[in-house]
């Protein structure tokens, strides 16, 4: 046999085997069907990543577009039968949530929206749906917090955000126990209130006639209301008042730092920068003395014991409780501020840059942001007068006690309700 008839027998069938290889590859879309199958449970999760990966490689144009509303259906198949696994069925609407109209381009941001526009209806009407069960909610409010990151329709983003704040303004409400589904426990729905301002930062507009700064405003003062009626108690803070505590800071002060996340100073034509600098600045300024006036009254309630039940909290304990609760409050209202933290310069878009240079409201976030700033320090470092213990076998301890702390704690109360109250007296 001559060589050259055989070495193009070689590559004739080199170059069908990688043709034919390469239109199995085209055809090997998932097979949904089986992810119905309970058995199947566990290995969902692994070929929701195949979908996104295998299905969707190099698929472009027409192809893309058939391809996307075909998957997009299937899931949405699986995701609202009540028969299906619910594992399988949470995965189904994380999988709709990840849906791409197409592909990044590496190391550049998109000019357009590349998250498939189709899905994000679907994940709000699953969302918005009374019927739907709140770990289904759960994961459509993780789609459309994916899709406020990689670009939304402009024609959908007034409808996200309108969602998102009545989300975020929403108090939880016990809901009637039935035998077809499980109460939402009070945490569970801060996570969904959490997770609703990460989607307002990822968006990082003010909203129309500044709407969302107005709501956000709404959520951080109730919260230092509540914190407020927790310092007037008589009694030391019980395991559910430490609770509320907790929830209500962390709320209020994602609340704060969300703001900071805002673009103030290139506000679009439909949006308003006559916002009320007075009013955000009264918010941050009562934030901080709420949050310090609880840590205050939780140390005198240590150092002050009154006939309470119980056991008494561990003062060590407790110490670092507060200072942790002080720095995370405090740094998001610095953000809040500044968009930026406490050693840097605030950034061009923050609310700060946007106030005018007299306007009165910057004098008060400065005293303000002196107060933390001191209070950082003394966090970090006490008073000065004692010498740290530097060593790779000791562990660092605070420079300060609980009786030093709550005097400093003192100090910038007094200081905070001054603004405060000069602020009243010039309204009157």
């Amino acid at each position: 046999m001559s060589f050259r008839p055989y070495s193009l027998g070689i590559i004739a069938f080199t170059t069908a085997f990688l043709l034919w290889g390469t239109a199995v590859q085209a055809q090997a879309t998932t097979n949904f069907a089986a992810w119905k199958d309970p058995q199947n449970a566990e290995a969902v999760h692994g070929w929701a990543r195949l979908v996104l990966i295998r299905d969707f490689r190099n698929v472009t144009g027409t192809a893309r577009e058939e391809l996307l509303a075909r998957t997009l259906s299937a899931l949405k198949d699986i995701a609202s039968d009540s028969n299906v696994v619910p594992s399988t069925r949470y995965n189904a609407i994380l999988t709709v949530g990840q849906l791409l109209s197409r592909e990044p381009i590496p190391g550049n941001p998109p000019v357009t929206p590349i998250a498939y526009s189709a899905a994000l209806l679907y994940l709000l009407d699953v969302y918005q749906d009374p019927n739907a069960p709140d770990y289904l909610k759960y994961g459509a409010l993780l789609g459309i917090v994916r899709h406020a990151n990689i670009g939304i329709d402009p024609d959908l983003q007034d409808k996200v955000i309108d969602m998102l704040l009545e989300t975020v303004t929403t108090e939880f409400e016990p809901r009637e126990i039935t035998l077809d589904s499980i109460p939402l426990e009070p945490a569970a729905w801060d996570w969904f209130r959490l997770t609703a301002l990460d989607s307002l930062t990822a968006l990082g507009t003010i909203g129309t006639n500044g709407k969302v700064v107005t709501e956000l405003l709404s959520v951080i003062n109730r919260q230092s209301r509540e914190l407020e009626d927790l310092i007037e108690s008589q009694y030391m803070l019980a395991r559910e008042e430490w609770e509320q505590f907790r929830r209500s800071s962390e709320l209020a002060s994602k609340a704060a730092k969300t703001l900071g996340d805002l673009r103030y100073t290139s506000a679009t034509d439909t949006e308003t920068t006559d916002i009320d600098a007075r009013r955000i600045t009264d918010a941050f300024i009562r934030l901080t003395k709420a949050v310090c006036g609880i840590a205050h009254k939780t140390a005198t309630d240590v150092l002050e014991p009154t006939e309470r039940e119980g056991p008494s909290p561990n003062p060590a304990l407790l110490l670092e409780r507060i200072v942790v609760n002080l720095k995370m409050s405090t740094q998001s209202v610095v953000w809040g501020i500044r968009s930026g933290f406490l050693t840097g310069r605030p950034t061009e878009d923050s609310f700060y840059a946007s106030l005018e240079p007299d306007d009165p409201s910057i004098r008060r976030l400065d005293i303000l942001l002196a107060e933390i700033t001191r209070l950082a320090t003394f966090l970090d470092e006490g008073d000065g007068t004692r010498r740290p213990i530097l060593s790779a076998n000791v562990q660092r301890e605070f420079q300060f006690d609980l009786s030093e702390l709550r005097d400093v704690l003192a100090k910038t109360s007094e200081v905070l309700a001054e603004i405060l109250r000069e602020e009243e007296e010039d309204a009157l």
